[in-house]
Parts: structure tokens; C-alpha cells; sequence
């Protein structure tokens, strides 16, 4: 156990980088014409390589001695790989534990992807069930447009070996996910801190806070652990991990190679990429992604080489592929974004109740982490780009739930997440010192207050993640309730409850698909 392992950074970013263009890369073969698919193939195969040729390289182009690369105990590689099972187990991954009501449509995606032939239609004319018939009320076959690229590998296995198999390669390759983020976190803060394990899992606002009041004094605007003001939500990692996690490891992923960039020459096939799983968190990553590729410390010695660096194939030419593609599979079903508007139109043109709300929103979701990560990255455009997110995307509101808020700040989120378990490991750094040193050194009285400052944000923050912990296994082993088996299948919704069965049609059907751009130009 007390041997080290030594994971390059090279060796890391070229794992990542394959995690996240395989599934893509399936998406182009499976789903697009033979021509289409093979040239688009090609081309992400290219990006990688680029990619990965250039990753420990400065600027200038020279190779980098990464000195700075630290060597992971066993210890730790081994319970990193037993939490990212852990972790993806408890968040319902695989349905083997009791999950939220989203886990049934999560399920019927694997089923679908595993059953049907690509791309996916629909015929009205499979759903049995007389009374899902009638609330559907459908003419015309169905198309089968969501983000559902990560679920692709496990796809795949279970098309090849049955459903079984896939639903196992779904929680390897998303424990898997799981584990190269964490690596590549500690790699950014520089230790292998069992603090980081914790802050990927519990980062969170206050919730506890609001929660509480709401205990106390029940109020109309409060519906939910993380819903307790109307039409705006800023969500925990455990949330994210639980119900979009098709979404989130990919995001978080995506982040940690942003802030480990070494040159810039691939941002744009880095942030691009995240479209093929997210269009909300894409929305979230454009800011980061755009101050990283203009930091400091990525520009060339020479003014023409940083222009250079700027106007790559990587950094045109695969953001362009990522949006064609996948914009147009997406635009198929532009239908989901019927309810838009102004954040404060929903507050009945209030705006001194949004200015408000979005007051509250800051000091209980955001000053909390902000505060004892400023000191450090004060000079930071990274935590200025998170900042601006989280400031710019409430102001819109856009799709039923408010997507663009709930998953498009994912990346400014995970930006704090990340710095905050950099301040845990810092703590730990010093206390380490103080241990081994030969003198008798204390702390003072204020690095005293700021730990139990500290200590207090860091146990409001697991609430939520221990409010769901206490829901999902007693519901696991002392009741029967599943919502596994509501849905089974798109193409013949078994349960009819008429909540599952509009849901599924106003998010995953497109009617006549033969007549839009994706499907009639691009699909096979």
C-alpha cells in the first residue's frame, strides 16, 4: 500500500481524451451516413492525435519536463477506484439501487440504443398500451433525438452481449469517468488529497440554510432540496451525479483538462467536444474556455506563434464539426425550448424580486466557496470567468425546468469545486508542516477562525448530498418502490402515467423525421 504509482500527465490526458471522442466517434459510425461517418470519424481521430502530440508541450512548442507530476499512493488509486464504483452505484447508475423518477427514462435510453436499430424510429403502431395511445395521440413514425452520446460504449457491449452487459459497461465506463476527474484534479492541485474525493462528491451551496427556514416556516417558493426559490437553481455535484450524470462527468472532465492545459493549441477541440453531451454545459464552458485560450502563461514568446497557436485545426475546425453535427441533430427537436424569456418575466416583471432572488441565490450558493478560494486565485481569470457565468446565465430563463441555469453553470460550479478541494489540501499541507516540525508551532487565532469558518461551509455543504444518501438506500432496502421498469421503452411505454408519457414525447420525439435536415441529409 505504500508503494507509488507514478500517472503522467500525458498518460492522463490522452486516457481523457479518448474517454470523451469514443462515444462521438460511435455517434458519427452508428447514426450518420457511411460516408458522412467514416470523414467525420477521421477528423476526431486526427484531433486526438494532435491532441495528445501537443499535450506536454509549452507554447513555443518545446516538451515540457514535468517535474510538478506527482506519484499517487496504491492506497489512493485503490480507493479512488472503489469511490468512483461507489459513487456511481449510489447515484443509481445502472438502476441497481433506488433513483429518482428520471432513471426511468435513463433506463428506456440504454434499453432503446441497445434494441433498436440506428438511427432510432419510431412507429406509433408498437405502443400497446391503449390509454398511452390516446395521450400520445400520434399520426406520424417518431425520431429519437436527446443527448445520449455517453450512453453509447455501453450501447454497444449490449447490442453485442445483451442488456445486462451493457447496463454493467455503463457503470464501468462512468466509475471510469469518474476516476480519470479525480486524477485530474489532484494532478491541477498538485497532491493526492483525499479532500478532493470528498469535495467531488458533497460540493454544494447552503442549501441546509433555506432548508431549515423552510422547516421552520414554511414558504410558498420553496419545492425542493435545491428548488427553494422559483424558476432558478443552481445544483449540487451529488444532483448533477444522480439525474444527468450522462451530462456531468463528461462536464467535470472536460474542466480539469481546461485548467491543466499546458498550450492552447486544443482548447476548442477540448470545450467543443462537451456539445456531443451537453448543449447546456457547452453554453456554461464558452466563457472558461474562450479566457483560457488568451491566458498568460499559454502565450507563445513570440507574438506570431501565440496567433498560431490560436488558428488551429483543433481549435476551428473540430468546434465546427461538434456544432454542425450535433446542432443539427439537436435542431431536430428545437420544439423543447417552447418556454424562454427574461428571468424576471417570470417573476411577473418584477425586478426588484429577481435582483432579490438572485441576491439570495449568490450568497447562499456561491460566496460560501467564493470566499476561501478568492485569496489564492484573486488574480485568476479562471475564477473570474466561473463568476461571470454564474452571474450571467440567471438572468434568462430557457426550457421548462430552466436547463440553461441547472446544467449551464455545471462548468463554473465545478470550477469552484476544484479550488475548493485545492484550500482543503492546502490546509492539510500546513497542518503537515506544523506536525514535523521540531518546534512547537500553533496556529493563530486568525487561521483558527478562517479553519472553522472553513469547517462549518464544508458541513452545510454535504447536506444535500447526506439528505440523498438517506433517501436512496433506505428506499433501496426497505421498500419496493422502483421507477425502473415505468417506462422500458419509447417505442412502447409500458406505465401509463401521463407525467411519464408527455414527458417522453415533448423531450425524445420528433415528429416526421424524414423531413428534417439531420435526418434527410446527414443520418443513414
Amino acid at each position: 500500500m505504500s508503494k507509488k504509482i507514478k500517472i503522467s500527465y500525458k498518460l492522463f490526458f490522452t486516457l481523457a481524451v479518448i474517454y470523451l471522442a469514443l462515444p462521438v466517434a460511435i455517434f458519427f459510425l452508428g447514426y450518420l451516413k457511411l460516408v458522412f461517418g467514416l470523414i467525420f470519424s477521421a477528423m476526431l481521430i486526427a484531433a486526438v492525435f494532435l491532441a495528445v502530440r501537443d499535450c506536454a508541450k509549452d507554447p513555443d512548442g518545446n516538451k515540457l519536463e514535468l517535474k510538478s507530476d506527482i506519484s499517487f499512493p496504491l492506497s489512493f488509486i485503490i480507493a479512488s477506484v472503489i469511490f468512483a464504483l461507489a459513487v456511481t452505484i449510489t447515484n443509481g447508475v445502472g438502476e441497481y439501487v433506488w433513483a429518482p423518477f428520471d432513471h426511468a427514462y435513463r433506463r428506456a435510453i440504454l434499453n432503446d440504443l441497445i434494441n433498436y436499430k440506428w438511427p432510432i424510429i419510431y412507429d406509433p403502431a408498437t405502443q400497446s398500451n391503449p390509454e398511452v395511445r390516446e395521450i400520445l395521440n400520434l399520426q406520424n413514425n417518431q425520431g429519437f433525438v436527446y443527448y445520449f452520446t455517453y450512453w453509447l460504449p455501453a450501447a454497444v457491449i449490449g447490442k453485442l452481449f445483451g442488456f445486462t452487459a451493457g447496463n454493467i459497461t455503463l457503470i464501468i465506463w462512468n466509475a471510469l469517468g469518474i476516476f480519470l476527474t479525480l486524477i485530474g484534479m489532484c494532478k491541477y492541485i498538485r497532491k493526492a488529497s483525499y479532500g478532493t474525493l470528498f469535495m467531488f462528491l458533497c460540493f454544494s451551496g447552503l442549501d441546509v440554510i433555506p432548508y431549515l427556514i423552510n422547516e421552520i416556516h414554511p414558504y410558498d417558493g420553496w419545492t425542493w432540496i435545491e428548488g427553494w426559490v422559483p424558476f432558478v437553481s443552481f445544483i449540487s455535484n451529488f444532483n448533477n451525479l444522480e439525474n444527468v450524470y450522462n451530462q456531468a462527468i463528461p462536464c467535470y472532465l472536460i474542466i480539469t483538462l481546461i485548467l491543466l492545459s499546458k498550450n492552447n493549441r486544443s482548447l476548442g477541440f477540448i470545450g467543443g467536444i462537451l456539445f456531443a453531451y451537453s448543449p447546456w454545459a457547452t453554453i456554461g464552458v464558452l466563457i472558461p474556455a474562450v479566457v483560457r485560450l488568451f491566458s498568460k502563461d499559454l502565450k507563445a514568446a513570440e507574438k506570431k506563434k501565440s496567433v498560431l497557436n490560436i488558428f488551429t485545426y483543433n481549435n476551428l475546425v473540430i468546434p465546427v464539426l461538434m456544432l454542425f453535427t450535433f446542432g443539427a441533430f439537436y435542431g431536430a427537436k428545437s420544439g423543447a425550448l417552447h418556454m424562454k424569456g427574461f428571468l424576471w418575466e417570470f417573476y411577473d416583471g418584477n425586478i426588484l424580486k429577481f435582483i432579490v432572488v438572485l441576491i439570495l441565490l449568490f450568497i447562499i450558493e456561491v460566496l460560501p466557496s467564493f470566499a476561501f478560494v478568492l485569496k489564492g486565485h484573486k488574480k485568476d481569470p479562471m475564477l473570474w470567468s466561473a463568476m461571470a457565468v454564474l452571474f450571467i446565465l440567471p438572468f434568462y430563463f430557457l426550457s421548462e425546468g430552466n436547463n440553461l441555469v441547472m446544467r449551464g453553470t455545471m462548468p463554473a460550479l465545478f470550477i469552484l469545486c476544484i479550488f475548493m478541494a485545492q484550500r482543503i489540501a492546502e490546509f492539510t499541507t500546513e497542518d503537515e508542516i506544523i506536525r514535523n516540525s521540531n518546534k512547537k508551532k500553533r496556529l493563530s487565532k486568525k487561521a483558527l477562525v478562517v479553519r472553522a469558518a472553513f469547517s462549518l461551509v464544508i458541513i452545510g455543504m454535504t447536506y444535500v448530498t447526506y439528505f440523498m444518501v438517506t433517501v436512496i438506500y433506505p428506499m433501496t432496502f426497505f421498500t419496493d418502490e422502483r421507477y425502473t421498469d415505468s417506462i422500458v421503452s419509447f417505442g412502447n411505454i409500458a406505465h401509463n402515467d401521463a407525467d411519464f408519457v408527455i414527458v417522453s414525447q415533448d423531450q425524445f420525439f420528433v415528429d416526421k423525421p424524414e423531413d428534417k435536415f439531420f435526418y434527410k441529409y446527414l443520418a443513414k
